[in-house]
């Protein structure tokens, strides 16, 4: 049994958007706590900075891997949606009328 799938292409576009910040945003958290986890590292002497050092890049690689997917969500999403708008004009252009003032029968 199918199912009638109801996009709207213009929220749909909104979620991009945002996607695309978030993995934006990320990636310079990404950046900032690793530089952090390094900074502690030069300055806190012995196993603490080691282990401080080593908390940053753990979480450094977190955010990394966290950003990249979800920029490659994004990227996934910005592909559909270009193919759902161009089907949709598709089926626009089969849809106009003949002759203006007459109404819309598929061709």
């Amino acid at each position: 049994m199918s199912h009638l799938i109801s996009v709207q292409l213009d929220v749909l576009g909104g979620l991009l958007t945002e996607l695309r910040a978030l993995g934006v945003e990320l990636d310079g958290e990404q950046q900032l706590t690793a530089a952090s986890g390094q900074a502690l590292a030069r300055s806190l002497a012995g196993p603490v900075g080691e282990e401080a050092g080593a908390a940053g890049a753990e979480w450094a690689g977190a955010l990394g891997a966290l950003a990249a997917r979800t920029l490659a969500v994004a990227a996934t999403l910005d592909a559909a949606l270009a193919a759902y708008r161009a089907a949709d004009l598709q089926l626009a252009d089969r849809l106009t009328p003949a002759r203006p003032g007459l109404p819309a029968v598929p061709r």
